[in-house]
Protein backbone atom coordinates (compact mmCIF):
# COMPACT_ATOMS: atom_id res chain seq x y z
CA UNK A 1 0.00 0.00 0.00
CA UNK A 2 2.96 2.65 0.94
CA UNK A 3 4.81 1.90 -2.38
CA UNK A 4 1.58 2.16 -4.57
CA UNK A 5 0.83 5.89 -2.23
CA UNK A 6 4.37 7.02 -3.03
CA UNK A 7 4.26 5.64 -6.88
CA UNK A 8 1.20 7.79 -7.45
CA UNK A 9 2.18 10.71 -5.05
CA UNK A 10 5.26 11.08 -7.76
CA UNK A 11 3.29 11.07 -11.21
CA UNK A 12 3.03 14.31 -13.09
CA UNK A 13 -0.21 15.68 -13.26
CA UNK A 14 -1.30 14.37 -16.84
CA UNK A 15 0.16 10.72 -15.81
CA UNK A 16 -1.85 10.84 -12.85
CA UNK A 17 -5.20 11.44 -14.69
CA UNK A 18 -4.08 8.88 -17.30
CA UNK A 19 -3.98 6.16 -14.46
CA UNK A 20 -7.12 7.37 -12.99
CA UNK A 21 -9.01 7.23 -16.40
CA UNK A 22 -7.22 3.79 -17.75
CA UNK A 23 -8.24 2.10 -13.83
CA UNK A 24 -11.52 3.36 -14.44
CA UNK A 25 -11.31 5.58 -11.04
CA UNK A 26 -12.50 8.67 -9.77
CA UNK A 27 -10.92 11.82 -8.22
CA UNK A 28 -12.54 14.00 -5.25
CA UNK A 29 -12.08 17.47 -4.78
CA UNK A 30 -12.77 17.53 -0.65
CA UNK A 31 -13.59 19.93 1.75
CA UNK A 32 -11.30 20.63 4.64
CA UNK A 33 -12.87 18.66 7.20
CA UNK A 34 -13.47 15.40 4.95
CA UNK A 35 -9.53 15.81 4.25
CA UNK A 36 -9.25 15.65 7.85
CA UNK A 37 -11.64 13.04 8.88
CA UNK A 38 -9.70 11.22 6.08
CA UNK A 39 -5.99 11.48 7.13
CA UNK A 40 -7.35 10.88 11.07
CA UNK A 41 -8.36 7.11 9.80
CA UNK A 42 -5.23 6.50 7.90
CA UNK A 43 -3.25 7.44 11.21
CA UNK A 44 -5.19 4.93 13.22
CA UNK A 45 -4.42 2.81 10.78
CA UNK A 46 -1.13 2.98 9.27
CA UNK A 47 0.17 5.48 11.90
CA UNK A 48 0.49 8.44 9.02
CA UNK A 49 0.27 12.02 9.52
CA UNK A 50 -0.13 14.65 7.13
CA UNK A 51 2.50 17.02 6.81
CA UNK A 52 1.18 19.82 4.59
CA UNK A 53 -2.50 20.17 3.23
CA UNK A 54 -2.42 22.32 0.36
CA UNK A 55 -5.83 23.88 -1.23
CA UNK A 56 -6.27 23.02 -4.92
CA UNK A 57 -5.73 26.08 -6.61
CA UNK A 58 -6.52 25.14 -10.42
CA UNK A 59 -10.30 24.20 -10.06
CA UNK A 60 -12.17 21.10 -12.56
CA UNK A 61 -13.46 23.58 -15.28
CA UNK A 62 -9.80 24.67 -16.03
CA UNK A 63 -8.81 21.46 -15.58
CA UNK A 64 -11.11 20.18 -18.33
CA UNK A 65 -9.80 22.51 -20.76
CA UNK A 66 -6.25 20.68 -20.80
CA UNK A 67 -7.89 17.22 -21.94
CA UNK A 68 -8.02 17.43 -25.86
CA UNK A 69 -9.87 15.08 -28.23
CA UNK A 70 -7.51 12.47 -29.17
CA UNK A 71 -7.64 10.50 -32.76
CA UNK A 72 -6.60 6.99 -32.62
CA UNK A 73 -7.04 5.29 -36.15
CA UNK A 74 -10.57 5.43 -37.23
CA UNK A 75 -11.62 6.87 -33.72
CA UNK A 76 -11.55 10.39 -32.22
CA UNK A 77 -11.61 10.12 -28.49
CA UNK A 78 -13.37 13.04 -26.85
CA UNK A 79 -15.04 14.30 -23.47
CA UNK A 80 -18.45 14.16 -22.61
CA UNK A 81 -18.57 18.11 -21.70
CA UNK A 82 -17.60 19.08 -26.07
CA UNK A 83 -19.85 18.88 -28.63
CA UNK A 84 -19.19 16.82 -31.64
CA UNK A 85 -19.97 18.33 -35.01
CA UNK A 86 -20.15 14.91 -37.60
CA UNK A 87 -19.64 16.64 -41.23
CA UNK A 88 -19.80 14.13 -44.13
CA UNK A 89 -16.83 15.97 -46.42
CA UNK A 90 -18.32 16.83 -49.68
CA UNK A 91 -18.30 19.04 -52.72
CA UNK A 92 -19.64 22.02 -50.40
CA UNK A 93 -17.70 24.60 -48.21
CA UNK A 94 -16.96 23.94 -45.09
CA UNK A 95 -15.41 21.99 -43.31
CA UNK A 96 -14.26 23.43 -39.82
CA UNK A 97 -10.42 23.44 -41.52
CA UNK A 98 -10.93 27.09 -42.93
CA UNK A 99 -10.03 29.86 -40.19
CA UNK A 100 -13.23 31.81 -41.60
CA UNK A 101 -15.03 28.68 -40.37
CA UNK A 102 -13.51 28.77 -37.09
CA UNK A 103 -14.17 32.51 -36.68
CA UNK A 104 -17.89 32.31 -37.45
CA UNK A 105 -18.49 29.15 -34.34
CA UNK A 106 -16.28 31.23 -32.00
CA UNK A 107 -18.29 34.74 -32.56
CA UNK A 108 -21.73 32.29 -32.82
CA UNK A 109 -20.42 30.52 -29.01
CA UNK A 110 -20.48 33.94 -27.71
CA UNK A 111 -23.46 36.08 -29.10
CA UNK A 112 -25.61 32.89 -29.79
CA UNK A 113 -28.17 33.01 -26.93
CA UNK A 114 -30.46 29.81 -26.79
CA UNK A 115 -33.97 30.28 -28.11
CA UNK A 116 -32.73 32.24 -30.91
CA UNK A 117 -33.92 32.17 -34.31
CA UNK A 118 -30.99 31.84 -37.08
CA UNK A 119 -30.54 32.44 -41.07
CA UNK A 120 -27.47 30.92 -42.46
CA UNK A 121 -26.64 32.62 -45.17
CA UNK A 122 -24.25 30.50 -47.99
CA UNK A 123 -25.03 27.59 -45.64
CA UNK A 124 -22.52 25.35 -47.62
CA UNK A 125 -22.65 22.07 -45.73
CA UNK A 126 -24.53 23.45 -42.89
CA UNK A 127 -21.87 23.46 -40.33
CA UNK A 128 -22.39 26.77 -38.76
CA UNK A 129 -26.10 26.15 -39.23
CA UNK A 130 -25.37 23.16 -36.92
CA UNK A 131 -23.83 24.52 -34.40
CA UNK A 132 -26.36 27.17 -34.43
CA UNK A 133 -28.65 24.40 -33.10
CA UNK A 134 -26.40 22.55 -30.99
CA UNK A 135 -25.88 25.87 -28.99
CA UNK A 136 -29.76 26.20 -28.15
CA UNK A 137 -31.50 27.98 -31.18
CA UNK A 138 -34.76 27.89 -31.41
CA UNK A 139 -35.28 27.70 -35.23
CA UNK A 140 -32.50 27.74 -37.53
CA UNK A 141 -32.76 28.36 -41.93
CA UNK A 142 -29.76 27.35 -44.51
CA UNK A 143 -29.61 29.34 -47.33
CA UNK A 144 -27.61 28.38 -50.42
CA UNK A 145 -27.60 29.36 -54.42
CA UNK A 146 -26.30 25.58 -55.03
CA UNK A 147 -28.54 23.13 -54.83
CA UNK A 148 -25.88 20.31 -53.99
CA UNK A 149 -24.67 22.27 -50.84
CA UNK A 150 -28.44 22.18 -49.82
CA UNK A 151 -28.76 18.49 -50.02
CA UNK A 152 -25.39 17.96 -47.88
CA UNK A 153 -26.75 20.36 -45.19
CA UNK A 154 -29.85 18.24 -45.02
CA UNK A 155 -27.93 15.49 -44.45
CA UNK A 156 -25.28 16.28 -42.14
CA UNK A 157 -28.07 17.72 -39.90
CA UNK A 158 -29.52 14.64 -40.11
CA UNK A 159 -26.36 13.39 -39.35
CA UNK A 160 -25.85 15.69 -36.50
CA UNK A 161 -29.54 14.95 -35.30
CA UNK A 162 -30.13 18.18 -35.17
CA UNK A 163 -33.28 20.16 -37.32
CA UNK A 164 -32.16 22.60 -39.69
CA UNK A 165 -34.04 24.04 -42.89
CA UNK A 166 -32.10 23.94 -45.79
CA UNK A 167 -33.41 26.00 -48.64
CA UNK A 168 -32.15 26.88 -51.79
CA UNK A 169 -32.90 30.43 -52.27
CA UNK A 170 -30.91 34.15 -52.42
CA UNK A 171 -30.87 36.41 -49.21
CA UNK A 172 -33.81 38.51 -51.29
CA UNK A 173 -35.46 35.60 -51.07
CA UNK A 174 -36.21 35.56 -47.43
CA UNK A 175 -39.26 36.89 -46.40
CA UNK A 176 -38.93 36.79 -42.65
CA UNK A 177 -36.19 38.38 -39.79
CA UNK A 178 -34.03 36.40 -37.96
CA UNK A 179 -32.54 36.83 -34.15
CA UNK A 180 -28.94 36.40 -35.64
CA UNK A 181 -27.78 36.10 -39.13
CA UNK A 182 -24.52 34.20 -39.74
CA UNK A 183 -22.37 34.36 -43.66
CA UNK A 184 -19.59 33.38 -44.36
CA UNK A 185 -19.27 34.47 -47.99
CA UNK A 186 -16.04 36.77 -50.16
CA UNK A 187 -16.31 40.04 -50.38
CA UNK A 188 -17.82 40.74 -54.19
CA UNK A 189 -20.27 38.35 -53.19
CA UNK A 190 -21.06 40.63 -50.13
CA UNK A 191 -20.95 43.80 -52.44
CA UNK A 192 -23.69 42.23 -54.15
CA UNK A 193 -25.92 40.57 -51.83
CA UNK A 194 -25.35 42.27 -48.27
CA UNK A 195 -28.02 44.82 -48.70
CA UNK A 196 -30.22 42.12 -48.68
CA UNK A 197 -28.81 40.18 -45.74
CA UNK A 198 -28.96 43.59 -43.15
CA UNK A 199 -32.68 43.38 -43.46
CA UNK A 200 -32.62 40.18 -42.13
CA UNK A 201 -31.59 40.35 -38.91
CA UNK A 202 -32.87 41.57 -35.58
CA UNK A 203 -30.42 41.51 -33.05
CA UNK A 204 -26.78 40.28 -34.52
CA UNK A 205 -25.28 39.79 -37.64
CA UNK A 206 -22.01 37.28 -37.89
CA UNK A 207 -20.16 38.26 -41.34
CA UNK A 208 -17.00 36.73 -42.09
CA UNK A 209 -15.00 35.80 -45.31
CA UNK A 210 -12.88 38.23 -45.29
CA UNK A 211 -9.48 38.71 -46.22
CA UNK A 212 -7.09 41.44 -44.80
CA UNK A 213 -7.47 44.83 -43.59
CA UNK A 214 -8.70 45.85 -47.59
CA UNK A 215 -11.58 43.33 -47.23
CA UNK A 216 -12.46 44.42 -43.71
CA UNK A 217 -12.87 48.13 -44.61
CA UNK A 218 -14.63 47.70 -47.91
CA UNK A 219 -16.97 45.54 -45.72
CA UNK A 220 -17.38 48.56 -43.08
CA UNK A 221 -18.38 50.56 -45.86
CA UNK A 222 -21.12 48.56 -46.76
CA UNK A 223 -22.83 48.22 -43.55
CA UNK A 224 -24.34 51.81 -44.32
CA UNK A 225 -23.97 53.09 -41.08
CA UNK A 226 -24.41 50.02 -38.97
CA UNK A 227 -21.57 49.86 -36.33
CA UNK A 228 -19.50 47.16 -35.80
CA UNK A 229 -19.54 45.57 -32.24
CA UNK A 230 -16.16 43.36 -32.40
CA UNK A 231 -13.97 42.19 -34.63
CA UNK A 232 -12.19 38.47 -34.89
CA UNK A 233 -8.70 37.51 -36.79
CA UNK A 234 -7.11 34.26 -37.51
CA UNK A 235 -4.18 34.08 -40.23
CA UNK A 236 -5.39 37.73 -41.47
CA UNK A 237 -9.09 36.15 -42.05
CA UNK A 238 -11.54 38.59 -40.31
CA UNK A 239 -15.02 38.00 -38.56
CA UNK A 240 -17.39 40.90 -38.19
CA UNK A 241 -19.67 41.54 -35.47
CA UNK A 242 -22.44 43.63 -36.17
CA UNK A 243 -25.38 44.37 -33.67
CA UNK A 244 -28.72 46.09 -33.89
CA UNK A 245 -30.09 48.11 -31.16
Amino acid sequence: MMKIKRFVYSLPEEEFYELVYSQNLSVEVLERKEIEVIFASYKEIEGLTPEKVEEVKEDWENWKEKFKPIEVEDFVIIPSWKKPVIVKPGLAFGTGLHPTTQLCIKALKKYLKEGMTVLDVGTGSGILAIVSALLGAKRVVGIDIDEKAVNECRENAELNKVKVECFRAEPKDVNESFDLVVANLEIHIFERVLKDILPKFKKIGIFSGLYKEKDLKRFEELLGGLKVKEVFEKENWYAVVVEKG
